[in-house]
């Protein structure tokens, strides 16, 4: 991979603290890909750090402070350069630092007349609750080995870090359960996209009918209905109803209860309404995709990305759609915009990469004061930790995606990846793997060739401040 979308525009000199460490760490968990934990550790199996599941996911959440090599070896996994590492490792030496001074600083009654196996015993206890990494206990037993007598500050931030742990699980089970009873729209919890469900049973379906060894005709025969109707249920692009579903179960023999009802709980999830139906958009598709995407990357050539639009940015897009609409569904459309934006803000935030060509920048939409404010806008939007912006500059000539925009739309298992590719002709979608890989294989290299972060929204501004002399 190539380390600059990685590390340069990541300001590592600023980490103090282990939420920081955390945030940049997630950061670059999230601009590889997303590897799963599973996959992590996979990869680091036979080198001298390998990783744990367990210890990868609380140290992303900031719950675990790693140790160096545990660190070191995850960024290497996610595909940054080595010779970044050493500013990642000046990082973490101030937030262990850190760490050391605001244990010390806490007042606890320390315990005296402890010789080194009590010690050996609490530390032991203490790695059996599960309140402590495993290496970290080895190097604790390995100190006290030497010592003479209890090391009063270890000791201090032992108990310091198992009771800082204990507060923060109990603070999240709290959250959890405010979220799921609480009524505050702040906590909103969204509802399954209907889009998603139709998409999760049609590949099930079509799995069992595979099983089966029957063909798309067969079931419609058994069905008393067209192979076109069966081939767009498995496809996801129709639901089919209820009592499809129950006589497809019935057909494929699927006798385990669970998964019976798993799959008449998707028919159902796939008949409920989406915010946007109500809407008349000729993409409401896309959107109800978007509602449940966990990570979205895309790239555009020529506008701003509707995730990222002003309100006015976005009414003069659609003022100058042809053939010509009506004030009612342009304020339709730049209203749904605005919804679909909320997911930035969310308790659990859509994550977006999003590149842009400068043309983007240098278009004038809706004249320089309505331009202005949506250059604006992008500066606010990247400062949001679930948010990367890269500008490839006009220097960078020629690349692989001129004359094309796309969003590549990530979601959590079982549904497989989708790209979205938009043009005048319409809209396409594409889910097969080759295609999809094919797509991020051309994501990557647009990233490589874009300015970083900081780059990017340094160009943003002064695209900003020109056009303001310009218009004084």
């Amino acid at each position: 991979m190539e380390d600059t979308p990685y590390t340069r525009d990541l300001d590592l000199n600023a980490v103090s603290t282990r939420d920081d460490l955390a945030g940049l760490l997630r950061t670059v968990h999230i601009r590889a890909d997303k590897p799963s934990l599973r996959s992590l550790e996979a990869r680091t199996r036979h080198s001298a750090t390998p990783l744990s599941k367990t210890v990868v996911a609380e140290m992303l959440k900031g719950l675990r402070f790693p140790r160096k090599a545990t660190m070191v070896s995850f960024l290497q996994a996610c595909g940054v350069a080595d010779d970044s590492v050493d500013l990642w490792q000046r990082a973490w030496e101030r937030v262990a630092t850190s760490e050391e001074r605001i244990a010390a600083s806490k007042a606890i009654e320390p315990t005296y007349g402890l010789g080194r196996a009590s010690s050996n015993e609490q530390h032991t206890s203490q790695l059996r609750a599960g309140f402590m990494d495993a290496e970290q206990a080895q190097d604790h037993l390995a100190a006290d080995e030497g010592a003479q007598s209890v090391d009063v500050a270890l000791m201090r931030r032992l108990k310091d870090e198992n009771n800082q742990l204990r507060a923060q699980l109990a603070a999240t089970q709290r959250r959890a359960t405010e979220l799921r009873s609480s009524d505050d729209p702040a906590n909103y919890r969204r509802p399954r996209s209907p889009v998603v469900s139709r998409r999760e049973l049609g590949a099930m379906l079509r799995a069992l009918r595979v099983e089966k060894e029957m063909t798309v005709e067969q079931v419609a025969e058994n069905l008393l209905c067209s192979p076109d109707k069966v081939r767009r249920m498995e496809s996801g692009f129709r639901s089919g109803t209820v009592r499809d579903v129950r006589d497809l179960c019935s057909l494929y023999e699927v006798a385990e209860s669970g998964q019976r009802d798993r799959l008449m709980e998707l028919a159902r999830e796939a008949k409920q309404q989406g915010w946007w139906q109500s809407y008349d958009l000729p993409y409401s598709d896309y959107i109800g995709l978007e509602a449940a995407a966990i990570v979205i990357r895309s790239f555009n050539s020529s506008v701003v990305p509707g995730m990222f639009q002003t309100a006015d940015y976005a009414r003069e897009l659609h003022v100058k759609v042809i053939p010509v609409l009506t004030s009612e569904l342009i304020e339709q459309g730049v209203d749904a915009r605005l919804i679909r934006q909320r997911r930035l803000s969310e308790n659990d935030p859509l994550r977006v990469w999003s590149i842009l060509d400068e043309a983007v920048l240098h278009r004038i939409i809706g004249g320089p004061a309505v331009m202005r404010g949506q250059l604006e806008r992008l500066i606010e939007v990247a400062s949001l930790p679930n948010v990367t912006i890269q500008v490839i500059p006009f220097e960078a000539g020629a690349h692989p995606a001129l004359e094309s925009n796309f969003s590549i739309l990530e979601f959590a298992e079982p549904i497989g990846n989708v790209v979205y590719v938009e043009g005048l002709a319409g809209v396409i979608y594409r889910n097969r793997p080759k295609e999809i890989e094919n797509y991020e294989m051309i994501f990557g290299s647009l990233s490589s060739i874009a300015y970083g972060q900081d780059e990017s929204v340094a160009r943003v501004a002064n695209i900003s401040k020109t056009l303001k002399r310009r218009n004084a």
